[in-house]
């Protein structure tokens, strides 16, 4: 970063610089005088440099060792290292041979307002070794005055053969702040330095440093580095990181520099490798005003690991807190992280005037995943503290990948269900109880590694599929209640009795009898209840509101209350018999938005409901919906056979599905439906004929997966327009029946814009 022109908000500062510029001539004169009269010369402790008989010279150099190495053992040989640097030797070679307390460090941490006694100016550029041997700096402080040295790191630049290896910095404080550290872009907009300990930017290696520091950043700030370019490797930080400091600043006339602030334990941004890096202190990113339309990100190693940057095998245990992005490693991503451990918790908590923020998202490893997530573990909590927003925020094991769509991957990563609680599943991402992430070693290395199960199908019972539980699944409820021992009546068969208890006569093969007893009335026969479970898919996002009443009356949406799969568009489909609908489909990422990759189609339709479940009657629905297909297409329907189960908040799920011929093609049909007081969801699915039957295991799904425990909006639909009413006794529904006579699987199918981020 190089320094832009500076902002001077006192003009007396102007008037004072030009006296002192004046006055440098008598300065000299005086200084010649002093230098003539005095043999000996105090040393300024406040500064970098040492004056000498009030002339400006460096003292005596170090002695150095077997390897040229200057040994530095007194804060006066740390201050001849920083000016010898800063008059442009940045090649030499340092090496620590004992701690060196730079500052009574007793309240080290009240520094920002009362600054220790010795302050140190910031390096320009190092390209040398400076080899820590263990040792530790003690209590630095670099210099905050608005004079040229308002970086708050020691080195500014870590050129490409820089080496800083094992040094400790114990209670070290660094900051800036916007009155002294903000300046101008060449673009004109304002920005402000941003603070850490170390340096500015590395491109270098740092080896093996131990930095114990508070951090205070004006706007950003990155714990141990602001950039990296080069390496950063088995590093520790503890302390303290805290960002966004001039939250009460008035946004400046000239436009904000940056549009998004970032905060992480080790650097601010990774463009380079960062590798067995570990944090245990807080990381803290607050908001400036409305008005900023700034994005925030925090993460307890990286603030933003861009394109090039590596993060491996590095692990946090300290909390991270930030308004809208937080992470328990890095808060948005778009490079690499691999093996990499989150024993911290991270929090969003909402800040009351960023009305205009899009997305909150708190996860366990990356909250805005554009790049690879690979063998990591969140074992710590991942919460969200959400005040104003319309619509609830996600929570994620491991970290999102709908802000980045179709670029995001995540591959054999796990968290803990007792201290994260993730909606949806995720592809590569899995669950553990506390008890077996006691020990996660073999999940991550293979021996127990989860791979990932992903099936529509209608499962007969309860699945021990490692990395899920009960919640992952759907439950639906066949048939009655619980079992039933059904005295047979005259008249009866095992088909009538069926379709009596199960919706369906072809069910006939559940009922249990005697073997080789006659069904004659009076004889007794078991109708069992059946449990059904469905496997919640990997990668969904929602899509369907829900709505809360505002004090003022208004409709406010809260949430989806609906799923559709990560990879399939919704939107609306141009042709006769979609008036009302919208349409999903499932995305072809090879061609390009709105290009369907088959040929399977789901309208759909969530809306109020004010005449409750107007299926009750199952058995006179059935007739009705025989009677609509023989007099919309007469003996070109086929297998019509019916569906209906009971989900766990005792809700129903009715459905049927059905053949078409048509004289073109052959189309396999489904259609499923939540008609409950307040909700009426309808779900038609249409696909040409194949050897399996896609639509009916996705219809049934998609329907059974609404949670219709939030409330909708009354009913809004102009149900007068849909088509097909004529022969259709279900005036508040879509008839299916004369959907498909006309569907056209080639009419033009148009997405709507995504909130992307919110699940």
């Amino acid at each position: 970063m190089k320094k832009k022109t500076f902002y001077i908000k006192n003009p007396l500062t102007v008037i004072a610089s030009c006296i002192f510029l004046l006055c440098l001539p008598v300065l000299g004169i005086l200084s010649s005088y002093a230098d003539q009269n005095s043999s000996s010369a105090p040393r300024s402790e406040g500064s970098g440099l040492i004056f000498r008989s009030g002339s400006r010279s460096l003292a005596p150099a170090p002695e150095q060792d077997a390897d040229g190495y200057y040994l530095l053992r007194s804060p006066e040989d740390f201050k001849w290292f920083i000016s010898t640097i800063n008059k442009g030797d940045d090649e030499i070679n340092v090496r620590l041979c004992n701690d060196l307390i730079l500052n009574d460090t007793s309240d080290w941490e009240t520094w920002a307002d009362t600054p220790p006694e010795n302050t140190y100016h910031p390096m320009r550029s190092f390209n040398g070794h400076f080899d820590g041997c263990g040792y530790a700096l003690e209590g630095y402080y670099p210099d905050f005055s608005p004079s040229g040295s308002w970086q708050a790191y020691m080195v500014t630049s870590l050129k490409e053969k820089a080496r800083i290896t094992d040094l400790h910095i114990r209670n070290a404080f660094a900051r800036t702040t916007y009155e002294d550290s903000s300046y101008e872009e060449d673009n004109g907009g304002i920005n402000v330095a941003n603070a850490a300990v170390l340096c500015f930017s590395n491109e270098g290696v740092i080896e093996n440093c131990d930095i114990h520091a508070k951090v205070m950043g004006a706007w950003s700030a990155g714990g141990i580095a602001d950039i990296n370019y080069g390496q950063i490797r088995n590093c520790h930080f503890s302390g303290s990181v805290e960002a966004v400091l001039a939250s009460d600043i008035i946004r400046p006339d000239p436009f904000p520099g940056a549009n998004t602030l970032y905060v992480g334990a080790i650097c601010r941004i990774n463009e380079g490798l960062i590798s067995g890096c570990t944090n245990d202190g807080t990381v803290t990113l607050h908001s400036l005003p409305e008005d900023y339309y700034m994005t925030y990100a925090a993460g307890g190693i990286v603030g933003r690991n861009a394109k090039e940057g590596i993060i491996e095998d590095s692990e946090n245990s300290g909390p991270v807190t930030c308004p809208q992005l937080a992470g328990g490693i890095v808060g948005a991503s778009w490079g690499g992280i691999a093996r990499c451990v989150n024993n911290g918790s991270v929090h969003v908590e909402e800040a009351a005037d960023l009305a205009h923020t899009e997305s909150l998202i708190s996860a366990g490893i990356c909250a805005s995943n554009g790049g690879s997530i690979d063998t990591c573990i969140h074992t710590g909590t991942a919460t969200i503290s959400q005040t104003i927003m319309s619509f609830y925020a996600p929570i994620y094991g491991i970290a999102c990948n709908t802000v980045n769509p179709g670029k995001g991957t995540i591959t054999n990563c796990y968290y803990v269900k007792e201290n994260t609680a993730q909606v949806y599943r995720q592809s590569g991402v899995h669950k553990l109880s506390a008890k077996d992430a006691a020990d996660p070693s073999p999940y991550l290395t293979g021996a127990k590694r989860i791979e990932d199960i992903d099936t529509w199908e209608l499962l007969p019972a309860l699945p021990s599929y490692p990395g899920t539980d009960e919640a992952d699944y759907i439950h639906l409820g066949f048939g009655p209640s619980s079992d039933i021992a059904y005295e047979v009546q005259s008249g009866d068969s095992l088909w009538k009795i069926a379709e009596k208890f199960y919706g369906d006569g072809r069910y006939y093969e559940l009922l249990e009898q005697r073997p080789n007893a006659a069904l004659l009335p009076g004889a007794l026969l078991k109708v069992p209840h059946k449990d059904y479970y469905l496997l919640r898919t990997n990668d969904e996002e929602g899509h369907g509101w829900s709505y809360c009443i505002l004090p003022s009356g208004e409709f406010c949406p809260t949430t989806f209350n609906a799923a559709k799969p990560i990879n399939w568009y919704y939107g609306s489909m141009d042709f006769a018999a979609g008036r009302g609908f919208d349409v999903m489909w499932e995305k072809d990422k090879t061609l390009g938005q709105d290009v369907p990759a088959s040929d399977v189609r789901i309208l759909y339709r969530m809306d109020g409901n004010p005449d409750g479940d107007f299926f009750a009657d199952w058995e006179s629905v059935q007739e009705s919906i025989r009677q609509s297909a023989t007099a919309c297409c007469g003996s070109a329907i086929d297998s019509l056979r019916f569906y209906r189960y009971t989900l766990d908040q005792g809700e129903m799920l009715y459905g049927f599905s059905f053949r078409l011929y048509r004289p073109t093609d052959t189309l396999q049909c489904a259609a499923f439906y939540r008609v409950e007081e307040g909700l009426l969801a309808e779900y038609v699915g249409i696909a040409p004929m194949q050897e399996t039957d896609p639509v009916l295991e996705r219809v049934r799904y998609l329907a059974a997966e609404i949670d219709s425990t939030l409330s909708g909006e009354e009913i809004q639909s102009d149900c007068d327009e849909f088509y097909g009413r004529e022969n259709w006794n279900f005036p508040l529904l879509h008839n299916p029946f004369a959907a498909a006579l006309v569907y056209d699987k080639d009419a033009a199918c148009d997405s709507y814009m995504l909130f992307t981020g919110v699940q």
